[in-house]
């Protein structure tokens, strides 16, 4: 029987791996496109900073727009650096979700669910956007093989009701069924590998 993988590790994981990513961003490429047609490079980290910010309140009981998310366009990058943001935001997301139960109920935007299932979002933005950032900043594409595969099984089943908004993915790219894991992944994120 397969084990259901722990959100926390995953998230966990997916910040790691975000990380340095951000941190490698030059400032000369602040308005390079990514591809997230609508964002370029300082929209998409800023997008980023704020789903942390978000989740963090969520977590917490509080009531949080996810408006705010989406509002990144010509906003500069926070006077503290990107970087410095980033970290503390999953930090913040980190000690407040290493504090609570997993099954503890949260009213998310999508609805009440389970703390765990609510930190697969952030997890999935994070895995997502590390190779969209990736790819704008010509950095180190590659997602963590367990990492890749543990975001597309969640996006299957996520999906098996229908495809969410354009808000959240662009349309399924077709990708071969022998395809890496990466680029299933990226396939269904409405990402061309």
């Amino acid at each position: 029987m397969a084990q259901t993988p722990n959100p926390i590790e995953l998230y966990e994981a997916s910040v790691q791996q975000m990380l340095p990513i951000v941190a490698g961003v030059k400032t000369n490429q602040l308005s390079s496109p990514t591809p997230c047609s609508e964002w370029n490079v300082q929209a998409l980290i800023n997008h980023n900073l704020r789903v942390q910010a978000l989740v963090n309140t969520v977590l917490i009981g509080a009531p949080g727009d996810i408006s705010q998310i989406f509002n990144v366009v010509n906003e500069p990058i926070p006077t503290e650096g990107a970087e410095a943001v980033y970290t503390a935001n999953t930090d913040a997301v980190l000690a407040t979700i290493k504090s609570m139960s997993m099954e503890t109920v949260l009213e998310t935007a999508f609805g009440p669910m389970p703390a765990g299932n609510y930190l697969m979002i952030p997890f999935v933005d994070l895995v997502v956007h590390k190779w969209d950032l990736a790819k704008a900043t010509n950095q180190s594409t590659d997602i963590d093989s367990g990492l890749a595969e543990d975001c597309l099984n969640y996006l299957k089943g996520l999906f098996q009701g229908g495809r969410l908004g354009p808000e959240f993915f662009a349309d399924e790219v077709n990708i071969p069924s022998a395809a890496s894991v990466q680029d299933q992944l990226l396939g269904i994120a409405g990402r061309q590998p």
